[in-house]
This record gives structure tokens, C-alpha cells and sequence, in this order.
């Protein structure tokens, strides 16, 4: 096993560097443009919507918005929205809140919205894909924006899902820095909840220690979906806040340095309340 490394200090993003601390992780909230997300479909079509719900989220805690254009609910087409599709959901709201100045994350596996997005002004390129799209790993390391590598599985048949899961985000980030990309660009992302069984989800979220022991930024992304469901024998993804909250909190204490949720305000309270905690034990 590689040698371990002390968890990642910062993030290099476009022209944002966040630095961290272990007490403050950024909030990453979900802002979906799509008709049939998972979770709030249908809920932020329009772009006047998008943005007034970007400055809510703000409001409430987030640190990034992160704007993807594209389903990825159980069962959702593997070929995706049109490339125009994606581009008349996606980048209007962008241009809006990059002027508007928020840290803006998109989530997209298509090189052309990459790089339409990076143009735009966003800081992070979200790839549920690990940038595996043909063009998609040279149009990301054309940019200067922080790269979140998710690896996801079209199968739950592992020897030992952390190792596997670890492996391919190592060859991720090799391939992108043999490109040219700096490893302070690279986060990654196990993937919660793509190509998992509900136990191997919950293996990743308790091995997240030592996934932040690789020394890369890392992200956890749990938020309403099936696994947390499971535990909390909660079927209908909005019932699912308190269990994603502390899925959240748990992937915080060992270590992440990111979360995306939908629920800020109740993620940023939770986080508050641990960290309160923390400090008055030191």
C-alpha cells in the first residue's frame, strides 16, 4: 500500500485557493438544472429559479454551488442530455452566478460544457465520469480549475472496494498529471452510491480516513441518496435529511475536507455544533 501522507492543506481552484484547517470543511450544495434529478427534479428549471436558490444555499452555509445539467438518479441513461441540452441548462445559470460572485463547481462529463464553463469563470469541474469521456481529461487540463475525479462502477463485484476504489483514483490523478495538472488541483471522490451495494457504500464512508491519508483533497457526496435510505428505512429522498446530515458529519470527523449536499443549513448547523465540541476540548 502507498505510503501514508498528511491529509491535503489546500485546493487550487481557478483563482481560489482554499486552505484547510481539519475544523472547516466546505459545503458544497447541489443546484440541479434538470427536469428528473433523483431528488429535486423539476424543482430549478429556470434560471431566475437556479440563481435565487444558489443565493439561498449561500445564505444557509454553502461554500460552493455546484450546477450540473445532467440526471444521474438510479437507472438514469449512460448516454446522457444532448450536448445542446446540457449547454442551454447549464450556462446561463453559470454566467449569472460567476458574475455574481459565487465559487461555482459544474458537474459534467462533456470536455465542450468543460470548457465553455471554464471560460465562463468556474472554479471546479465535477466528473461523476473521472474524466473519462474521449477529450474530457485534455479539455480539464486546459483549464486551471480544481478537478473532483469520482470513480463509479457499472458493477458491485469487488475483492476489496477501498483498495479498488482507491487504485482507480490513483490512476485518475496520474493520467491528469501526466497532462500537466497540479496534484493541489485534483480532489477525489469515492463515488458513494454508484456501482456500490448499500454495505460497500458504508465501507467507503468508514474508510474516508484513509482515503484523506492519500494526501488529496476529498469530497463525500451522500446527500438523500439510496444507502442512507436503507439505514433509515426512509424511501422518499426528502425524508432523508437527518441521515444524510450525519453521514455528512461522519465523513467530516474522519477527515473530508468537502461535502455535497442538498441540506446546508442543516449540514453547516451540524458541522457548527461538532466544531463548537472540538474547540472547547483542546
Amino acid at each position: 500500500m502507498t505510503a501514508k501522507r498528511e491529509p491535503a492543506a489546500c485546493w487550487r481552484c481557478a483563482d481560489t485557493v482554499f486552505h484547510f484547517d481539519g475544523r472547516h470543511p466546505l459545503i458544497m450544495g447541489i443546484l440541479n438544472v434538470t427536469p428528473d434529478s433523483f431528488s429535486d427534479g423539476g424543482e430549478h428549471n429556470r434560471p431566475e429559479d437556479a440563481v435565487r436558490w444558489a443565493h439561498r444555499m449561500r445564505d444557509e452555509g454553502a461554500h460552493i454551488i455546484d450546477v450540473g445539467g445532467e440526471s444521474t438518479r438510479p437507472g438514469f441513461n449512460e448516454t446522457g442530455v444532448s450536448l445542446e441540452e446540457e449547454r442551454r441548462r447549464v450556462l446561463p445559470v453559470v454566467e449569472v452566478l460567476v458574475k455574481e460572485g459565487f465559487i461555482v463547481s459544474v458537474d459534467t462529463s462533456k470536455p465542450e460544457i468543460m470548457t465553455e464553463a471554464a471560460a465562463a469563470g468556474v472554479h471546479i469541474l465535477n466528473d461523476i465520469r473521472g474524466f473519462e469521456m474521449p477529450g474530457a481529461e485534455e479539455a480539464a487540463a486546459k483549464t486551471e480549475c480544481g478537478l473532483v475525479v469520482m470513480h463509479r462502477s457499472h458493477s458491485t463485484d469487488y475483492d476489496d472496494v477501498v483498495a479498488e476504489v482507491e487504485a482507480y483514483l490513483r490512476d485518475r490523478q496520474a493520467r491528469l498529471e501526466a497532462l500537466g495538472v497540479a496534484a493541489d488541483r485534483i480532489c477525489w471522490d469515492p463515488g458513494f452510491g454508484f456501482g456500490k451495494t448499500v454495505e460497500q457504500n458504508f465501507r467507503l464512508l468508514g474508510a474516508t480516513d484513509r482515503f484523506v491519508a492519500s494526501g488529496q483533497p476529498y469530497l463525500m457526496g451522500l446527500s438523500r441518496k439510496s444507502s442512507i435510505g436503507a439505514a433509515t428505512s426512509q424511501s422518499v429522498p426528502h425524508d432523508r435529511v437527518a441521515g444524510s446530515v450525519a453521514g455528512a458529519l461522519i465523513a467530516v470527523q474522519k477527515g473530508a475536507q468537502i461535502v455535497r449536499v442538498h441540506d446546508c443549513r442543516e449540514t453547516a448547523d451540524a458541522v457548527a455544533v461538532w466544531r463548537a465540541a472540538e474547540e472547547a476540548s483542546l
